[in-house]
């Protein structure tokens, strides 16, 4: 008799199984992690914006423009976020394209205060509670 080297039908099926198993457990769990990094985009800019800020008070002792603080809008056709400036202390980022949970419509404020050199943080403007949970630190 010849002896033949290989795996059967059953063993094979089975890796097959397991992978397909373990598949199913971490794909979901990367897409989560996904949405997050697209999420922390926002709080890293607006924390720049801030520190900005807050060198150009202790200066002047007043809030600055983008121009005048040397902070340059990130926002790019690629961005996840579009960054406003509706007046000099106050920062607005709204998600530009659509990531997890968030939605376009979903904004969130920063604004600075020269006195006190203080900020005030506002997610009331993520209207999808999900998208908030993104941003836990912000």
């Amino acid at each position: 008799m010849k002896s033949q080297k290989g795996f059967t039908l059953i063993e094979l099926m089975v890796v097959i199984v397991i992978i397909g198993i373990l598949s199913a457990l971490a794909i979901p769990k990367m897409f989560g992690v996904s949405a997050k990094a697209k999420a922390a985009e926002a709080p890293s800019v607006v924390a720049n914006w801030e520190t900005l800020q807050s060198a150009y008070a202790q200066e002047t002792g007043a809030a600055g423009a983008w121009s005048n603080i040397g902070f340059q809008d990130p926002s790019s056709a690629k961005s996840w976020w579009t960054y406003t400036n509706g007046t000099t202390n106050i920062l607005k980022a709204q998600v530009h394209i659509a990531f997890g949970d968030c939605k376009t419509s979903d904004l969130m404020t920063s604004t600075y205060s020269a006195v006190g050199d203080s900020t005030h943080h506002d997610k009331s403007g993520l209207a999808s509670g999900n998208c908030a949970a993104y941003l836990p630190n912000f």
